[in-house]
């Protein structure tokens, strides 16, 4: 948890947090790309500490995902009458760390609308359910539905899944409770004069096109760019199923993601598609099975209905993969090796637990976007308290160095493009409200953007970003705008300083 810091992602939400913290209205006084339950829920840390408010938020990354890993194997393993202890705590440890793979501890929309799906779940799909466990369970289902748009279509889910099982009352119940909810929400953003605003925001980004290439096109592509290689693991897995003992199946099975990882991770190459590649092929194998495995048996219904929460998680126009909830995937392959009679050997799960514990300690030794592991050795809470116990390496050390005295230097400052921890760590109020200025984030409202800043008279601490690998002309406007049209009144090693015209 202590390694790695990149400007973008690994504060993104958190400095939504931040302005909300601060008295912002989600959609009014900012523009947010999506429903705004996430940085709300990221907040509260900030009411016990406001130092330590992103300490805890990473912590929450990882607690977040072994929670909602075991609750689902949890209910999984009652459906399906496991009852051994050790298999369950071993198949939840096991989807967790397939779950957390490298990805950096961070608070994600995707990583709180699983949590939220699966607490509902605990709830709605006990066997001897009461009219306030459908109340709980639609509720934290609306909580989910409120992280992103994707998951608008878990209530959708849950629906279809009682109608299978012919409990109509249930469906009716949740389909009211879930509307009472929807009212409410709607009810206040209505209220603070924000839901026109809302409608144009959430939308302007996600498209019918965005979820069929997210949702469909990138499974199809999935399949398509590596064949032969899901083919010879099929006729792997289904040969050895044939002839050897359900252990070594399971072994078997598992070695194939095991071994994929392992190439990504020493050679690095295609990195993030491989990952998104391997990941979906395992979604969809485990898809199939259980698909195929529902139609004789109604225990497999609710398999596939975590399979689809899973789903629901990997659309997105940025990380498209149903990683974050690996659970149902790898519990598919367990019971596809073991049929009806789980009798795990102890020293299979151990094994496997700890294959991908040495998978996932290989895999951070490059944490995301940032130097090798052995190059972060320099405290950020020498520079902000905030950042007390995470390492980074010599150049984001010293960048923050220069942020902190700028911040001292000047009052009503913004930072454009993408420093975005910058007003959380120097403790002040972001005058445009957003620290994420890229065109889609900002719903194009870029003309409104330009006017906040001549408006406020902001001073702009402007990134040297012309040779970022990621380079921002084409992606944000808002900074050309800035560098085309502002005066440079300093430039320093890290930042340009740039203000309106006078």
């Amino acid at each position: 948890m202590p390694y790695g810091l990149e400007d973008g992602d690994m504060g993104t939400i958190v400095s939504i947090s931040w302005s909300m913290y601060n008295g912002y209205f989600p959609h009014l006084d900012f523009v947010y790309i999506k429903p705004p339950f996430s940085p709300y829920f990221h907040s509260w840390p900030f009411y016990i500490s406001e130092t330590y408010g992103y300490l805890i938020n990473r912590t929450m990354y990882y607690l977040q995902i072994f929670l909602y890993s075991l609750w689902a194997i949890k209910i999984l393993c009652r459906e399906f009458n496991i009852e051994r202890r050790d298999t369950v705590y071993f198949l939840a440890l096991l989807g967790a760390l397939i779950s957390i793979h490298d990805y950096p501890p961070m608070p994600w929309n995707t990583v709180d609308g699983v949590f939220f799906t699966i607490l509902g779940a605990w709830f709605l799909l006990k066997p001897k359910h009461k009219w306030f466990h459908i109340a709980l369970g639609a509720f934290f289902v609306s909580l989910a539905v409120l992280c992103k748009q994707s998951f608008f279509f878990v209530p959708v889910l849950l629906v279809v899944y009682f109608l299978l099982k012919k409990d109509f009352r249930q469906s009716i119940y949740f389909i009211l409770y879930g509307l009472f909810f929807a009212m409410l929400y709607v009810g206040i953003i209505y209220i603070n004069g924000a839901f026109d605003a809302m409608w144009e925001q959430l939308f302007s980004f996600t498209t019918s096109s965005s979820f069929k290439r997210t949702g469909f096109l990138s499974y199809i592509d999935s399949l398509r760019l590596y064949p032969w290689i899901v083919l010879g693991y099929l006729a792997i897995v289904f040969t050895v199923r044939y002839f050897a003992n359900k252990n070594t199946v399971f072994a078997v099975v598992l070695a194939g993601p095991a071994i994929c990882f392992l190439y990504i991770y020493l050679t690095e190459e295609n990195y993030g598609l491989l990952k998104q590649v391997l990941i979906q092929a395992m979604w969809m194998l485990a898809t199939g099975f259980t698909f195929l495995k529902s139609l004789q048996n109604k225990q497999y219904r609710m398999l596939l209905l975590f399979l689809g929460f899973g789903w629901c998680a990997s659309i997105s126009n940025g990380f498209n993969t149903p990683v974050d909830f690996s659970a149902p995937i790898l519990f598919a392959f367990f019971v596809f090796s073991y049929s009806e009679t789980y009798t795990l050997k102890k020293s299979v799960g151990l094994a496997s637990i700890a294959v991908f514990l040495a998978l996932f300690y290989l895999g951070y030794q490059t944490p995301y976007l940032d130097s090798p592991r052995k190059e972060l050795t320099y405290n950020m809470g020498e520079v902000f308290p905030q950042l007390k116990g995470i390492k980074s390496d010599a150049e984001t050390f010293n960048k923050y160095k220069e942020l902190k005295h700028l911040a001292s230097k000047y009052d009503n400052f913004t930072i454009l493009p993408s420093v975005t921890l910058g007003h959380y760590l120097t403790n002040t109020k972001n005058p445009i409200g957003v620290d994420w200025v890229f065109n889609h984030h900002l719903a194009d409202q870029i003309p409104e953007y330009i006017n906040k800043l001549e408006d406020k008279d902001v001073t702009v601490f402007l990134e040297n970003f012309e040779n970022h690998a990621n380079n921002y002309e084409e992606t944000s406007t808002l900074t050309m705008y800035v560098k085309e049209n502002w005066q440079l009144v300093a430039t320093y090693d890290y930042f340009r300083i740039y203000q309106k015209q006078r």
